[in-house]
């Protein structure tokens, strides 16, 4: 059920451009699909939805009951997440966290396995995460990151939504570029399924 009102958020978020409001101008979907197929670049998404409330001071990171954690919704947007990736083939190397429960929770459910990375935590070290952004993943392959809203603020204005991601191209010499922004739910329209118009409706080329 979850599944389906990530879908039904509204139909206008079903076009070709699988992006919200952002400064970033993306491929279209089909693009895009074939960019993250051949591989080479880094995904950095926002932990899942977690309840709105004030955290306390998080001391230690394995104790989760102190923690914002995720909430069904955002369990369920990592599952999704998880799922659209196998689908549309887009092979995963890398796999790193804020060590945040929430962080490392939204990896686990989407990717099946991480590592955590304390660069990529609130206040981390932003030299050693612009080198994750600036790095190439293996041939073939992209990487994947999970942190927090602001990226560790190296992409500038753009701060993202729980669940969403942005898509980073690492140029090497400590230069990378940002691609695209993604929802949650973008990923699953990316699907061929939910992007085939119904019978007789025109077709986003004509």
């Amino acid at each position: 059920m979850l599944a389906l009102l990530l879908l039904a958020a509204t139909s206008a978020l079903a076009q070709e451009h699988p992006v919200g409001n952002t400064k970033i101008v993306p491929p279209q979907a089909p693009q895009l699909i074939a960019m993250l197929k051949t591989g080479g670049y880094i995904i950095f998404f926002r932990h899942g939805t977690t309840p709105d409330y004030a955290e306390p001071s998080v001391k230690d990171y394995a104790d989760c009951s102190r923690q914002r954690n995720l909430n069904e919704l955002g369990r369920a947007q990592a599952k999704s997440i998880g799922e659209a990736f196998g689908e549309l083939g887009f092979k995963i190397d890398k796999v790193v966290a804020s060590p945040y429960c929430r962080c490392m929770d939204t990896a686990r459910l989407a990717f099946g396995r991480v590592e955590a990375a304390r660069d990529i935590g609130d206040g981390g070290d932003r030299a050693i995460m612009r080198t994750r952004f600036t790095t190439a993943p293996k041939d073939g392959f992209n990487d994947v990151i999970v942190g927090h809203g602001s990226a560790g603020g190296l992409v500038g204005e753009e701060f993202l939504h729980e669940a969403e991601a942005v898509v980073l191209k690492p140029l090497g010499d400590g230069k990378f570029e940002p691609i695209a922004r993604v929802r949650a739910e973008g990923w699953t329209q990316m699907l061929p399924r939910n992007r085939e118009p119904p019978p007789g409706a025109p077709r986003a080329n004509q």
